[in-house]
């Protein structure tokens, strides 16, 4: 029997905040609220009704929130065709940095901080590693970082990936550099060594009072003496890479069809690939495990999850343009934007006209959160 996200909120959320209360923040509520409420008369919406059957049409406004599973869709596709369309015709890595797993349980407590300083670092690393092997200090290249928080069973699992032209420019000399023929700038040895150091730096420097709080477990893990992961996959001309960001673009930690129901002992069936047989899997998780690890991937509200450096980032227009002309790709950037079916009566197919907009409907008992609370506590991290 399929579920949905809702279904189990509806269900078990009441329980699990009582239960749980010190471990949620601001950001928890509110993701709670606005998929409890989408496209439902909470949001209001709008009333249409068929030219051919005069049949009525309640169509109720979507919450947007990027942790629910049934919006974003329009979003994930407009992002992919403009990106596609700033592509350049050189070949692209998918280039993938992941945090040590002693420092996950860190960066739940304090993710706005943590989940910043590794978007941050993993580029000015690519930057500074890049430009010191090809012995080229103001040597530019283009990222385009996406954030991801969760593995393929929903569980804590922060990485960074960054999709790189091969392609770099040298503003001074006004010539675009590239490496030997299906191979990257640099080895990724050095990226995570630079990665793993400039995080410790950056998280002394700049927030210590986190750092202060380290473990001697999560001391070790940013020392020297532990290697990090680094991870570069050729990415051909960089459609697929894009593609395959697209997926965590205003998209929460589940697609809806990986739920199928209940089992036997009241637990909910997950489905999942396995990343090592590439077999498809179930896992059982109880209604508060699931609710607890769809919570996790929840953002601090406002936090910029997709972002763009170097010759990418939106301060870099003239330096772009100028390297696409290099690349014997003038003119403006033609995006085509994906086509969308018009509304129509799901009896008849007949056009539908505008009656009225719809005006919001409060729930009885909407989930709140304590003021108080602006970051869940610090717990051990299963």
């Amino acid at each position: 029997m399929a579920l949905n996200l809702v279904e189990i909120l509806q269900e078990h959320w009441p329980s699990y905040q009582r239960a749980n209360r010190s471990r949620l923040c601001s950001a928890h509520y509110r993701a709670v609220r606005c998929v409890l409420a989408c496209r439902t008369p909470e949001l209001g919406g709008r009333l249409y009704q068929c030219r051919s059957c005069q049949k009525n049409h309640f169509a109720y406004h979507s919450c947007n929130h990027r942790s629910c599973p049934n919006c974003g869709a329009a979003k994930q596709e407009e992002w992919t065709a403009r990106q596609e369309a700033r592509l350049l015709p050189v070949p692209y890595f998918l280039i993938t940095f992941t945090v040590p797993s002693e420092l996950r349980n860190l960066a739940q407590h304090f993710p706005k901080e943590l989940y910043d300083l590794i978007l941050k670092e993993s580029s000015i690393a690519l930057c500074e590693v890049t430009a010191s092997k090809l012995k080229r200090p103001h040597l530019r290249i283009g990222i385009t970082s996406v954030l991801h928080t969760w593995g393929r069973q929903m569980q804590h699992h922060p990485h960074v990936h960054c999709i790189v032209p091969t392609l770099g420019y040298d503003p001074i000399a006004d010539e675009l550099i590239r490496p030997k023929k299906d191979q990257f700038f640099v080895h990724f040895k050095p990226l995570a060594e630079r990665f793993r150091n400039r995080l410790r730096k950056a998280l002394k420097e700049q927030h210590p009072e986190i750092y202060q709080r380290l473990t001697s477990a999560q001391l070790k893990a940013l020392s020297p003496s532990t290697n990090w992961n680094v991870h570069l996959q050729h990415a051909g001309s960089g459609k697929t890479a894009v593609r395959y960001l697209a997926r965590y673009v205003n998209r929460t930690a589940f697609h809806p069809k990986r739920l199928l129901g209940y089992d036997q002992q009241g637990r909910i069936r997950l489905k999942y690939a396995s990343s090592q047989t590439k077999q498809t899997s179930i896992i059982a998780l109880s209604a508060f495990e699931f609710i607890r690890r769809f919570l996790i991937h929840v953002l601090p509200k406002g936090f910029a999850r997709i972002r763009h450096y170097g010759y990418c980032s939106s301060a870099a227009k003239k330096t772009y343009t100028r390297i696409r002309l290099l690349c014997g790709r003038g003119g403006d950037l033609i995006i085509k934007l994906p086509q969308r079916d018009p509304f129509t009566c799901s009896d008849c197919g007949g056009k539908l006209n505008f009656l009225s907009e719809l005006e919001r409907i409060p729930r009885i008992s909407a989930p709140r959160g304590p003021p108080q609370s602006s970051r869940p506590a610090l717990t051990v991290n299963k």
